[in-house]
């Protein structure tokens, strides 16, 4: 069964929760809907090369979660639509750490808790009137997943009715995880079969263990990853490889979030 098809078939006793929230200012209005709260922040205009920083922040309710940008074999990742803005072409989302997660239907990566995804907004022309109308797609989980549509809408440039949006703009920015290198992040990956081995570098002396999230894109539908520590006294995790495409070779990119203790980086690896 496909992420999407497990993911509506999990919200088939909800209903659709559509909805809209606007405002003509940096920041929309919050936006209530069962089980988390929305809301849009931009800070200042795009920069010289028409990149916007902005900022969704998904207040949780207690008990609630929402999904990372790779889920795992169930859910769908939130997604950003602009097409109906003005002098804004595209938006993407950034992701922090997130967690796994065990269900009826699966393990899943996604947050717990309140949760702000930065987002990067282009800009056509950064000397004229932008106004992004953003139509939001997510799932938020308590015992079922409900899939939310929303449009939040914001004037980038107008003074924040709330100085602390800038704030959380770049905090957001700043909490993302960091560049990999030689003594946090993965240094070997390659396929076995059914299984991808991936090994990773940790700091030498913690006991922390670490954790490995893949987003592989191309097809591929990729298990829980398992760590194991290998003789060299490397960590090695095994990834049940669930699905891959067809042809699927040597040379495959894939993007990771890897953690250890309250580290984290993200990067990419080429499959071996």
């Amino acid at each position: 069964m496909t992420a999407l098809r497990r993911f509506f078939r999990a919200a088939a006793a909800a209903s659709l929760v559509s909805t809209a929230a606007s405002a003509h200012a940096s920041s929309s209005d919050p936006l209530v809907t069962e089980g988390a709260t929305l809301r849009l922040v931009t800070a200042g205009l795009a920069d010289g090369t028409g990149k916007l920083r902005g900022a969704l922040e998904i207040r949780l309710d207690a008990g609630w979660k929402t999904y990372w940008k790779e889920p795992g074999a169930s859910g769908v990742p939130p997604q950003i639509d602009v097409t109906d803005s003005i002098n804004v072409s595209a938006a993407q989302f950034h992701f922090p750490a997130p967690e796994w997660h065990e269900d009826a239907y699966g393990a899943w990566a996604g947050y717990d808790e309140t949760v702000v995804l930065p987002v990067t907004f282009t800009v056509d022309d950064p000397e004229r009137f932008s106004a992004v109308e953003a139509d939001l797609f997510l799932g938020i989980c308590e015992t079922i997943c409900i899939p939310v549509q929303a449009r939040l809408s914001v004037e980038p440039g107008m003074a924040p009715d709330d100085p602390a949006d800038a704030v959380l703009v770049e905090s957001a920015f700043a909490s993302l995880p960091r560049t990999p290198d030689a003594a946090l992040g993965v240094t070997a990956a390659t396929r076995e079969g059914d299984m991808l081995l991936v090994t990773v570098a940790t700091p030498k002396g913690q006991a922390d263990p670490a954790t490995l999230f893949l987003a592989p894109g191309g097809g591929y539908v990729l298990g829980v990853p398992k760590p194991h520590e290998a003789p060299d006294g490397a960590t090695i995790f095994e990834v049940p490889v669930l699905a891959a495409p067809s042809g699927a070779a040597e040379g495959t990119e894939m993007t990771y979030t890897l953690t250890h203790g309250d580290a984290a980086v993200s990067g990419t690896f080429i499959l071996r």
